[in-house]
């Protein structure tokens, strides 16, 4: 049985083979719509395949459609209703959309629809036509000769415009009345319902409550794909760009073709973030891209729990703020500053959110000692109580090998967001002891949460009218703020000593 990715290149070779057996054809100037729709898909089809498709084979191939709708008594194609389309036929048709253009026409909504059934007639044709060229011996070997090198793993879409981008994504609905969004280990739900992608698994996500907006990265076999996506309808998705990694970092073709690379990459609501060492790119889909400067001393960092594109803000950590290249005494230094940080005695304040507009830091006392996990191996029990292990290998994670949060990693720990009450930071800071809120505009900090012994986990709740509340689990029970923003309007003493409700208790 042959493998799908084979299909469109035996399709070629039918097609091939029953064009040059109908030399003569019908002329284009005879043609009606369906026609010229179908010579459309074709030479689209071809152009995927790195082929040219004449205008000898385009008359040979409608002459052949008549001849078959005339013998089988075909219907003309209808058309197939754009609610009804799969998220790949919404790129096929914006890739008509985009070649369009160099024709002198635009593609309309009926011809779009017909172009759909079109390519699902041709999938349903070429799969009748794999049984086909099991009894044509001949036919199935010239396949390898017509079929190209295979595509490299970044394609950029040169035909396309940041214009074009702006275009679709303002076509898409409006943002749900209802906008909950989900992290998982393996993906991401929206509104109670999980979300996934045909083309791999999905490793990130960034969202914008406010505004709705969503972007997701997917991993696949050779690259990684960055999409947009639409929260009101989770199967309009648009491709925005392709990266790659190797040794050196990333690079990154946009869907317009503009290349980017860098050591790091982070997802934005409205596209991403490429960080290179003291600089940064933020491309905005539908945009272009945005140079960032960072402050000497600190790089950004490769995981952001907030979003740029709607606050203008980032998450940036002290450059050596682990020791790493440190002497042994300088290690030993920056442990115990890091030991005493966590019961309170001094600060470590080894990341700071960072103002793009305005470029002020804000500091925070969380440090970088803790986002690292460890594995151990050859080990050996030495008593009940103990095993001795020769190797540990140690490594930067958002997760501990069993797959619960390392919640001493910095992601864990700060998550800002865009309010009606303005851009509010929420940190975890003083050892696990405080969860603060901070207005990022005017600088106010309250205390939300407090615990001697430490908040051992915590996550913020959107509300359906805008507002965020936050809950944080304090021992062995849930607390829950229902609207965090409410503390920034009482004075300061109320502010700190505001108890929060018990909440539900919830599985982690």
């Amino acid at each position: 049985m042959k493998s799908h990715a084979t299909l469109p290149r035996l399709l070629l070779s039918l097609l091939l083979a029953t064009t040059l057996a109908h030399a003569q054809g019908i002329p284009s100037t005879e043609w009606n719509e369906q026609e010229r729709l179908f010579v459309a898909n074709a030479r689209a089809l071809y152009a995927q395949q790195g082929l040219a498709y004449s205008d000898e084979q385009a008359a040979a191939a409608v002459q052949q459609m008549r001849a078959r709708q005339q013998a089988q008594g075909a219907p003309v194609l209808q058309g197939i209703p754009e609610e009804q389309w799969a998220p790949h036929e919404r790129e096929y048709v914006q890739m008509l959309r985009a070649q369009y253009p160099q024709t002198q026409r635009t593609l309309s909504q009926e011809e779009a629809q017909v172009a759909v059934q079109g390519m699902r007639n041709q999938a349903a044709r070429m799969m009748g036509s794999m049984s086909a060229l099991k009894s044509m011996p001949q036919l199935a070997a010239m396949a390898p000769a017509l079929a190209p090198a295979p595509a490299p793993a970044i394609q950029a879409a040169q035909q396309q415009t940041e214009a074009q981008l702006a275009a679709t994504l303002a076509s898409w609905p409006p943002r749900p009345a209802t906008f909950v969004l989900t992290e998982r280990k393996d993906g991401f739900e929206l509104n109670g319902q999980p979300v996934i992608d045909p083309e791999g698994q999905i490793v990130n996500v960034a969202s914008d409550p406010a505004s709705g907006a969503i972007t997701y990265a997917v991993k696949g076999p050779q690259n990684l794909r960055l999409k947009a996506m639409s929260a009101a309808d989770p199967s309009r998705t648009l491709l925005i760009a392709t990266g790659t990694q190797s040794a050196s970092g990333w690079t990154l073709v946009t869907a317009t073709g503009q290349t980017l690379s860098g050591k790091d990459i982070s997802l934005q609501s409205d596209g991403f973030l490429v960080g290179r060492g003291s600089a940064a790119f933020h491309y905005k889909t539908g945009h272009g891209v945005k140079n960032i400067a960072i402050p000497e001393g600190w790089f950004i960092t490769p995981w952001q729990r907030g979003d740029l594109g709607s606050t203008g803000y980032m998450l940036l950590e002290k450059e050596e703020a682990t020791g790493a290249s440190s002497s042994p005494v300088g290690q030993l230094l920056n442990s115990l500053q890091s030991i005493a940080a966590t019961v309170g005695a001094t600060r470590k304040e080894d990341y700071a959110l960072f103002d793009i507009a305005t470029r002020k830091l804000i500091p925070l006392n969380i440090s970088a000692n803790y986002k690292n996990v460890n594995v151990h191996s050859q080990c050996h029990k030495r008593n009940s109580f103990v095993n001795e292990c020769a190797k540990v290998h140690s490594f930067e994670s958002l997760y501990r090998p069993d797959g619960s949060k390392n919640t001493g990693h910095y992601y864990w720990r700060v998550q800002w967001v865009n309010t009606p009450a303005g851009f509010l930071a929420l940190t975890l800071e003083d050892g696990s002891g405080k969860l603060y809120l901070t207005d990022l505009r005017t600088g106010r900090k309250v205390v939300v949460l407090e615990r001697g012994l430490g908040i051992s986990d915590w996550s913020i709740l959107h509300r359906e009218d805008g507002t965020v509340g936050v809950k944080g689990r304090l021992g062995f029970e849930w607390q829950e703020v229902a609207d965090v923003a409410a503390l920034l309007q009482a004075p300061a003493e109320v502010a700190s000593q505001e108890t929060a409700k018990p909440a539900a208790p919830e599985a982690q």
